[in-house]
């Protein structure tokens, strides 16, 4: 530690005890100073919260599709109804954007521009769902019919009228 560094300590240690001690009155902070201090701890931690959703946007956890992907099907085996959809990684960013759009509010120019970002990114994890059940829908379901049914069908050897199939 420098010496300028270990005044400052010492400043504060002292300053310290002569308020517990002395009964000397502390500083007082006024109100602008509490609010600008808010909104920096806020953006500190608006800023850490979508740097993480915005990696696990960009770079999605297999695993974690691979967990929700073994729940659904416990559930289909349960009987029970289809369980928790996978979330979008959109739909998390969108979330925590919207989240500290709202807690910064309207007095700086980052919340409300996370809070349209926010949006369009809910509106991006909506299209990407419905697209997923779409797919699911319409090529999955099919082309898994297909396989189950219709292919076996057309692989059991049926009876031949001929007998056993040799001349």
């Amino acid at each position: 530690m420098s010496v300028a560094g270990l005044k400052k300590q010492f400043h504060k240690a002292t300053q310290k005890v002569s308020e517990k001690v002395g009964g000397a009155e502390g500083t007082k902070l006024d109100d602008d100073f509490k609010e600008m201090e808010r909104k920096v701890d806020v953006t500190s931690r608006a800023v850490m919260e979508i740097m993480t959703k915005t990696i696990e946007y960009l770079q999605p956890n297999p695993a974690s599709r691979a967990k929700l992907s073994m729940i659904n099907t416990m559930s289909k085996i349960r009987g029970q109804e289809k369980g928790p959809g996978y979330p979008q990684a959109e739909a998390l960013l969108a979330e925590a954007m919207l989240k500290f759009g709202r807690e910064l509010g309207d007095d700086c120019n980052f919340g409300p521009a996370l809070g349209e970002v926010g949006e369009a990114m809910r509106e991006l994890s909506e299209v990407k769902d419905s697209l997923d059940m779409e797919v699911k829908q319409n090529f999955i379901d099919p082309l898994q019919n297909l396989h189950d049914k219709d292919l076996r069908e057309i692989q059991v050897p049926a009876a031949s009228p001929w007998g056993s199939g040799q001349f």
